[in-house]
């Protein structure tokens, strides 16, 4: 059962990454567990401070599943799709910051539900609609609606909608008084995010530094037709966010997220395996390796101090397991070899330094889940479109943050020895 449902968990994650490539890039830095420590979907901490989704066996079986195959799918689609939207707008870092638990909750629906369309929504689902007589705005933050919500609830206590009979209120005020009195199914979802809350500080940035990398992944795999099919207020909230990353960033550990979120799950059919639910269909075999490919610009513009620096980090990265191939290059590739734990010994003086050689040999021959460029920066943009997520790691004597623009993909500045 449990092995049935992670398969169809990866054909939703499939259809998301063709109908809405964020979701699906994002679904993809999601651990998955098939458990009974929820009566339905949620989101708890998993390894490494990451996050991972639960799925209730009966929830995905019975619950989320309508009257013809096309239903069933659509209402997968949009319970997981659910869940993507509260990390991506950090919903279940932020309850802390809010009074009343229960009305956070609901806001928290409300600010998600209106990007998922009608039919992939079941039938408890919370959403604007269950309140017209709120007047509420489509488009607005968790915030905007926790605000409405106490300030209506706020004039229910004091008698503006009524008093002690129902039939008193209106419909959206009755709707409001149910939600927060009964035990709802959609709110239950959120037990686990408590959890998240109660980690110590420091673990709580770590757990927000692998949800910003998230996004940013995903971000950096978009076409820009993808990301402009966003819906207007999604982007401009990614933007925001996007902007207040560029500061002050730790670039150990986003060499260490950047690497741990590129990791990727490849899905083949086998005819080894065969469908139980299908017959003589093939099966779905899940592959999970992580691939690492890591450029170094031979030129002479990095010196042996910042190499080692920089492979001290690594070295963490490939005992957790990546495999890690390195490519020297200036204008050409040099040497190509895979990392065993050691500092190379750079060749160094070749002359200029062009960024299109390794690029092109990672889109077409190593083909790994992500590619670090180690260099100084100083060169001209490269003309090869980069397929996999792409880390520009700057020397740090290397190009300042404000003229690097041009080179595509994440970027961060190393330190000396002993800073961030």
């Amino acid at each position: 059962m449990s092995q049935k449902i992670l398969d169809e968990l990866a054909k939703t994650s499939i259809q998301l990454m063709l109908k809405e490539a964020f979701y699906g890039h994002f679904f993809s830095s999601l651990l998955r567990d098939v458990s009974q420590d929820t009566e339905s979907m949620a989101l708890r901490l998993g390894g490494s401070q990451m996050l991972k989704l639960l799925v209730n066996p009966s929830y995905w079986e019975e619950k989320l599943k309508g009257a013809t195959p096309k239903q069933t799918a659509a209402l997968r689609y949009g319970a997981i799709k659910h869940q993507i939207l509260h990390i991506v707008f950090k919903h279940i870092l932020r309850a802390k910051d809010f009074g009343n638990k229960q009305l956070y909750g609901i806001a928290a629906d409300l600010a998600v539900n209106q990007y998922i369309d009608s039919d992939q929504l079941e039938e408890e689902a919370i959403r604007l609609e269950d309140f017209p007589d709120f007047s509420l705005e489509r488009g607005q933050s968790l915030d905007y609606y926790y605000k409405r919500l106490s300030d209506e609830l706020e004039e229910m206590m004091n008698g503006g909608g009524g008093s002690e009979e129902n039939d008193e209120f209106n419909s959206a005020q009755q709707k409001l008084q149910a939600l927060l009195e009964e035990e709802h199914p959609h709110l239950e979802q959120h037990a686990f995010w408590d959890d998240i809350q109660q980690q110590s500080p420091s673990e709580q940035k770590i757990i927000e530094a692998f949800v910003n990398d998230a996004i940013q992944n995903s971000l950096e795999r978009l076409k820009t037709r993808n990301y402009t099919n966003l819906p207007a207020q999604l982007q401009e909230y990614l933007d925001q966010l996007m902007k207040s990353l560029q500061p002050s960033i730790n670039w150990r550990r986003t060499l260490r997220l950047f690497a741990a979120s590129s990791s990727r799950t490849r899905i083949r059919n086998t005819i080894k395996k065969p469908s139980k639910r299908y017959g003589t269909s093939p099966g779905i075999k899940i592959q999970r390796k992580q691939k690492i490919g890591v450029a170094l610009d031979s030129s002479g513009s990095v010196n042996q101090e910042e190499l080692q620096l920089f492979f001290s980090e690594l070295y963490h990265i490939w005992k957790q397991g990546a495999e890690i191939m390195v490519v020297e290059c200036d204008v050409d590739i040099q040497r190509i070899y895979p990392y065993r734990g050691r500092t190379p010994e750079l060749v160094q003086g070749r002359g200029g330094t062009r960024f299109d050689a390794p690029i092109k040999w990672a889109n077409e021959d190593y083909r790994p889940d992500a590619l670090i460029y180690f260099t100084d920066g100083f060169a001209a943009k490269p003309e090869v479109r980069c397929r996999i997520p792409l880390l520009w790691m700057i020397s740090p004597n290397g190009l300042g943050t404000e003229n690097w623009e041009s080179l595509p993909g994440r970027k961060v500045k190393m330190q000396s020895k002993g800073g961030f």
